[in-house]
């Protein structure tokens, strides 16, 4: 049996992104493979019921080289490790280690050009999904599936779905400003007016609608995931917890304003839907978005009307 180890540090997005790939990667080769992940002890529960992992090997965020070498001197001698973060850290590991590497192509010089000067588009037609099973494709001789086959999974057998009752979860918050769009109070009350029950979750602060419930603020990542997994629609801003809504199969409608599919995190998946200002040529501005607009426009958020969003959201509840 073969033994290797994934790395992924951070951030929540990431770490969900790569259970599909670990998930088909296990389906493929089967009983010949275990697999274990070092990671950042804070998104360790993520994967709590992950069944293709067979160890979880965890450092804290702060922890110095000396730490990690620590925690790695407890694994056991791997066949291969897969470097799917692309860091200092990282690379620590893949140095001290006596088996064959494989490193994930962050495309970042790419990434930067396409930002700042639109070139390189063409190298950044795979999702990030895609650029995380490449290097298992080198390592194993695979082919590259349909994206539907890496789609993120978390089973999270524990979680008692209700029976439907038109509950549209709203996550509004962002790791940046100008991904979040303005309109997500007024999106509630509107919801609410439909007849939806109006849930809204995250860590962070915003005018909760009368009628609407509010779970904002710092709860667990099993608490989060369990509002997420009982909705009927996740309504969204390109974050984390999109990646979490995708992996759980929940209808979703992100809203994009300063990122685009070409940064890669793009839900592309069924059951998604991403709205966005397509023909603005200021889009992208920056890799991970910004605290302030450089245009000083923010057309990309405020062109996105309320009850353009409220109409794709009861669109998608009722199956169109």
């Amino acid at each position: 049996m073969k033994e290797i180890l994934v790395i992924r540090f951070s951030s929540l997005g990431d770490i969900v992104l790569i259970t599909g790939v670990l998930k088909y990667v296990k389906e493929n080769i089967g009983e010949d493979i275990a697999i274990d992940l070092l990671t950042y002890s804070h998104f360790a529960g993520v994967l709590q019921d992950f069944p293709y992992i067979r160890n979880i090997y965890t450092i804290k965020k702060g922890d110095s080289l000396i730490d990690l070498n620590e925690t790695i001197s407890t694994m056991p001698n791997y066949d291969a490790v897969f470097d799917l973060h692309k860091n200092i850290r990282s690379f620590f590991v893949r140095l001290i280690s006596s088996c064959k590497s494989y490193v994930y192509d962050k495309n970042s010089i790419a990434r930067r050009l396409f930002v700042k000067y639109r070139l390189c588009k063409s190298r950044l037609s795979l999702h990030t999904v895609q650029k995380y099973f490449k290097p298992f494709m080198k390592a194993f001789k695979l082919d590259m599936p349909d994206i539907e086959m890496l789609r993120p999974y978390l089973p999270f057998p524990n979680i008692n779905k209700p029976n439907k009752n038109n509950t549209a979860v709203i996550h509004p918050f962002a790791s940046k400003y100008t991904k979040e769009w303005p309109f997500f109070t007024e999106l509630g009350a509107l919801l609410s007016d439909d007849g939806l029950n109006v849930c809204y979750v995250g860590n962070g602060e915003i005018e909760i609608p009368a009628g609407a419930y509010n779970k904002t603020g710092k709860v667990s990542l099993a608490a989060l995931i369990e509002y997420i997994a009982q909705s009927d629609i996740f309504i969204t801003t390109d974050s984390g917890p999109m990646h979490i809504a995708t992996a759980l199969n929940i209808p979703t409608i992100a809203i994009f304003g300063p990122t685009t599919k070409e940064l890669g995190f793009y839900p592309v998946f069924k059951n998604t839907k991403v709205l966005e200002y397509a023909g603005l040529k200021c889009r992208p501005c920056h890799i991970h978005g910004s605290n302030y607009c450089y245009k000083k426009h923010f057309k990309c958020m405020l062109d996105i009307g309320v009850e353009e969003v409220r109409f794709h959201v009861n669109n998608m509840l009722a199956g169109k």
